[in-house]
């Protein structure tokens, strides 16, 4: 006790020294961390501290502060002491191409539910990402499904028959519906079939079976808060610390439901004689050397990045439609003089309709599925862009809404909702805009592997949800 008395006496006795000293410190870091990146202007704040970068997540609109900075600063602003944004296509093009000597920076690592393993999305290592990807990449992109377009089909059919018998309107009878929510319950139910051969059957009884979405909105922010802290990530490697504050996998909502969920699915797989024969996602990964632990972080992945993101699209590109009678009545238009051969329109009849095709295009474009900045980091020798030097180490992410709303690429009513720039356009412009529009799905080696099913998806749903509900929008 007389020890910690002295410890304390002297502390309050340099009192003063010590504050200079703090403050010096601190004076001295932001110094340093504005000189690292000075050539590249942005927000005062974001060149001495992560203050402005905490407080734009904060404020729950980060998307749209990104926004206003890459309009404000130009095609390459600093956002951090150490990060800088690009509204330029061709910058992460270059970052992300095969032979790049960008990384993932540390936004990635936080990236994962259950913190003791990683994931194809959250690991920084390149070499795991790439023997990931090449594990993965058959199941992700169907040809390992059997039946993948029949399987999206009776869930599209599933979607059909709840509106037409439960929320369709008729006469003075209004029946509301969230088309929202039954648009997650979709992608959920196509998601859970294709990945672990069983759907979770949010359609058929509409509802939030077993409180899985109730748990993605838990656990999605908790995902922002640990990318926006990529610290966190270190910090909850000590077993103490992930003990005391990460989910155990006991919890009934949330991370830990999902925790839950995905190691039971799991077990019940690696439990069988022979797991990877069946023909879905999981039984793809197993056949091509996915280990169980592995294949538990890789289930929690799916559910938490497959589902919203294309969800995003169907709810922003339906409100386009149904908010812009001229788009409207020309999609109807067209998706009523067209000829199908089945109960569901095929992908392949659906990509052979130009005018759907542009409606979806714009309203990608206009609404992006991911925010995310995605930073990658650049190496060690550093790089310059555009004649500016970029610091070996500096982080770079992206800001999708600049790059799809760049009036370089689609025109200079670029922020308008307005298909037909894609039927208009053409040659080297046409090329430009629908690479451009590519990169919402990433790029070269970071490309998302599941993109093929999501546009399938959103092939199918505009043409045949077209009948029960947009009809009735106007």
């Amino acid at each position: 006790m007389t020890s910690l008395n002295a410890f304390f006496e002297v502390v309050y006795t340099a009192r003063y020294e010590l504050l200079i000293a703090v403050v010096a410190v601190n004076l001295w870091y932001g110094w340093q961390s504005y000189r690292k990146l000075a050539a590249f202007d942005g927000p005062f704040l974001a060149k001495i501290s992560n203050r402005w970068y905490n407080n734009a997540f904060s404020s729950k609109r980060a998307y749209l502060e990104f926004y206003e900075v890459s309009r404000k600063y130009g095609d390459l602003a600093r956002i951090g002491p150490n990060l800088l944004i690009t509204s330029d296509p061709e910058v992460m093009i270059r970052m992300s191409s095969a032979r790049s000597k960008y990384t993932r920076s540390p936004w990635y690592a936080g990236q994962k539910v259950d913190f003791d393993h990683e994931n194809i999305f959250s690991t920084t290592d390149e070499d795991i990402h790439n023997k990931k990807r090449s594990q993965m990449a058959i199941g992700y992109s169907g040809k390992d499904i059997d039946g993948l377009e029949a399987m999206i089909d009776g869930h599209l059919l599933e979607l059909m028959n709840l509106i037409g018998k439960k929320y369709l309107t008729i006469g003075s009878d209004l029946r509301p519906m969230d088309f929202a929510r039954k648009a997650s319950f979709f992608t959920m139910d196509v998601l859970t079939e294709i990945a672990f051969g069983t759907s979770w059957g949010c359609l058929v009884a509409d509802e939030d079976v077993s409180g899985w979405f109730e748990s993605m909105e838990k656990t999605i922010p908790n995902t922002i808060k640990a990318t926006k802290i990529p610290w966190l990530s270190a910090l909850f490697k000590v077993p103490f610390l992930r003990k005391l504050v990460m989910p155990s996998g006991k919890e009934k909502t949330g991370p830990g439901r999902l925790i839950a969920v995905s190691r039971e699915i799991v077990r019940k797989r690696f439990e069988e004689e022979d797991p990877g024969r069946h023909r879905d996602m999981m039984g793809s990964f197993i056949r091509h050397g996915v280990s169980r632990v592995e294949a538990v972080s890789e289930t929690q992945l799916q559910i938490v990045a497959g589902v919203d993101t294309t969800a995003t699209v169907i709810r922003a590109t339906t409100l386009f439609i149904i908010t812009n009678p001229l788009v409207y009545r020309a999609l109807q238009a067209e998706i009523d003089s067209a000829h199908t051969t089945s109960p569901i329109i095929s992908e392949d009849e659906a990509r052979r309709l130009p005018y759907l095709q542009a409606v979806i295009n714009e309203g990608a474009r206009m609404w992006p599925p991911v925010t995310g900045n995605m930073a990658k980091k650049a190496p060690p020798e550093g790089d310059t862009i555009n004649g500016r030097f970029v610091p070996g180490g500096t982080w770079i992410g992206k800001c999708d809404w600049a790059i799809q709303r760049s009036t370089k690429i689609y025109g200079d009513d670029a922020t308008i909702f307005r298909p037909e720039r894609w039927l208009e356009a053409e040659g080297e412009t046409l090329e430009k805009m629908e690479r451009t529009l590519g990169l919402l799905w990433g790029h070269g080696k970071y490309s998302c592997l599941g993109k093929n099913i999501a546009w399938m998806e959103l092939n199918k749903i505009f043409f045949e949800a077209s009948t029960p509900f947009l009809k009735l929008a106007l």
